[in-house]
């Protein structure tokens, strides 16, 4: 094919699908996201004391919460964290 040119044209990548991992989304809820800054030490305790009381760090902070509460009068119980 002496002399002449040829324009090649590349099909365009597919678009990836979604594997529907990740949380759910939830319609009208306004989460706020609640954190803190600790030491390497410190997080290796609470992280201990969660899986001696086999939950999550914050599971284990969400029943120590509410533990607390009962413990100095509250009478309300704590409403769901993320639902």
């Amino acid at each position: 094919m002496e002399g002449t040119t040829a324009a090649m044209t590349m099909a365009k990548p597919k678009a990836k699908a979604k594997t529907g991992r990740g949380r759910p989304t939830v319609k009208n809820k306004s989460f706020k996201t609640l954190g803190y800054r600790v030491s390497s030490s410190y997080l290796q305790w609470i992280s201990q004391t969660a899986s001696a009381n086999r939950s999550s760090v914050s599971g284990l902070i969400d029943q120590a919460v509410a533990k607390y509460a009962r413990d100095i009068g509250v009478t309300d119980p704590p409403p769901d964290r993320t639902a």
